[in-house]
């Protein structure tokens, strides 16, 4: 079935083959997207599963009027589907996002934010990634100076560009020097002659899309000799791709009058925020919290934006210093993971943002997973963060068992430096902060690492530290170590 749109704000470009384990979850997160006025453009290229019978009823129940569905009875690839589906229907929409089958967009205003960026005069936007197994993408911005050839592969997901570009590109650019059609590289193909035509282009620094690694049927789990998520037919088109002649520059980037001076921020302390847990921690001395507010505020501005959102039982000053030094402790570019309450969700955004740190944040339900995402979004801290949905299960440890996420979800060889696990004022119960370490000891820096534990009371802290110490050899135990409060895990020092 097909059906034309009307000059819609963006064209969404999703090609799939084999991905019906995935499908409904990508269709579903560009149908919680914000910007309504969109059409989707499906290519199902030939799957054997049942992707293009899922895709179908799916479209036609999410975006009615506004998708069109397309069946390939051979597998064409998706740079020869780019130039027979694609490259015919630029003109339906003002730019073009690419969003693949398997995939899923993860910042709901993202194409909204795309729009008002492309309103502006720009050409190319694109954010970075993070993959469905807590890894954070490398994507950056570009030097508008230099050939965006001569500066590597920065500009993966989420791809978009104003769609009269893509007009200008001739055929032989999606096809190798022998003059078949890319198979693989596909994305470098069509990014690489998109970018030579302009240099009006933005990178968005947050990580709006998550990338599926754990495909059993993309290019680098089918081949034994892959480099990361680069399979060695990746690297050989990359380089045929990279080696094409540039476009002609039509497009310089323009010049822009500097922006008026941000007004300053108004200091304001955050040492009136009441305490974080309803057993009070041991209270530091005022001086000491507004010492830390003072801070705290100058060098991170962003915090009472995280303290806005944060709900009622917002983290102390002290609190907030304890976990600033657990997290950038370590290393410039420290990996987190957090699970439970906000509070310190919000906190840790705050402390990392701008810093090249990734925060995968760990929730168990849709909605634990859509209110904290609403709570970045209203905080506007949305960069660098991860929310990864997992199944709650049952985890045993010693005599206990109890509900936590499951964190199989994250692979084995994803390892974090910095855990915190707050159950503050979440619907966790108590026993549940028992099995955090056990639960995820698989996936703890083996280089060093620390652990911060809010559980429900301070009992039940203690309880972890007793019972941990008897099953573990050279981890450091400190209770009250959070700012007067939690329980502090140290391993690998």
């Amino acid at each position: 079935m097909t059906e034309i749109a009307n000059g819609a704000k963006a064209l969404i470009f999703m090609t799939a083959r084999d991905c019906e384990m995935y499908v409904r979850q990508s269709l579903a997160s560009l149908s919680r997207q914000t910007l309504d006025d969109l059409h989707v453009l499906f290519v199902d290229d030939c799957s054997k599963d049942d992707t293009g019978i899922i895709a179908s009823a799916l479209l036609s129940d999410l975006f009615p009027g506004r998708h069109t569905f397309i069946r390939n009875e051979v597998q064409l690839g998706k740079s020869r589907n780019v130039w027979e589906h694609l490259r015919p229907r630029t003109g339906m929409a003002e730019f073009i996002a690419i969003l693949d089958g398997d995939d899923q967009l993860i910042i709901p205003t993202i194409l909204e934010r795309m729009s008002g960026s492309y309103a502006s005069g720009q050409d190319v936007v694109w954010t970075n990634f993070v993959t469905d197994g807590g890894g954070v993408g490398g994507n950056g911005a570009l030097d508008p100076n230099l050939s965006p050839r001569q500066q590597g592969w920065k500009t993966s997901h989420l791809f978009s560009f104003r769609a009269s570009l893509l007009d200008n590109i001739p055929e032989g650019y999606f096809q190798d020097n022998a003059g078949h059609w890319f198979m693989a590289a596909c994305d470098i193909a069509l990014a690489l002659p998109i970018l030579d035509q302009t240099r009006r282009y933005e990178f968005m620094p947050v990580n709006a899309h998550r990338y599926t690694a754990t495909n059993p049927y993309s290019h680098h789990n089918l081949d034994p000799n892959s480099n990361g998520l680069n399979s060695t037919a990746q690297q050989r088109s990359a380089q045929d791709a990279f080696n094409k002649p540039p476009l002609p520059l039509t497009r310089p980037a323009k010049t822009v009058a500097p922006k008026a001076a941000a007004p300053a921020v108004v200091a304001s302390y955050l040492s009136d925020l009441p305490a974080a847990t309803s057993v009070a921690p041991v209270a530091a001395s005022d001086a000491w919290q507004t010492t830390a507010s003072e801070i705290l505020v100058a060098g991170y501005p962003t915090l009472l934006d995280a303290q806005s959102a944060a709900g009622r039982n917002s983290l102390t000053p002290i609190q907030i210093w304890a976990l600033r030094r657990a997290a950038l402790g370590r290393s410039d570019a420290p990996n987190i993971l957090h699970i439970g309450a906000p509070r310190s969700a919000l906190v840790l955004a705050s402390l990392l943002a701008g810093s090249n740190a990734g925060l995968n944040c760990l929730c168990v339900t849709p909605e634990q997973a859509g209110d904290l995402e609403a709570r970045f979004i209203a905080s506007g801290l949305t960069e660098g963060v991860s929310i990864i949905e997992a199944e709650a299960a049952t985890i045993g440890f010693e005599d206990i068992s109890a509900y936590f996420p499951d964190t199989r979800r994250i692979a084995e060889d994803v390892k974090f430096d910095l855990v915190v696990v707050d159950l503050q004022n979440t619907s966790y119960p108590a026993e549940s902060a028992l099995v955090a370490l056990p639960a995820l000891a698989n996936n703890l820096s083996p280089s060093g690492f620390n652990l911060c534990l809010f559980a429900k009371d301070r009992a039940t802290e203690v309880l972890a530290a007793k019972r941990w110490a008897s099953v573990s050899a050279g981890l450091k135990f400190s209770l009250d170590a959070i700012g007067g409060s939690g329980l502090m895990v140290v391993g690998g020092r």
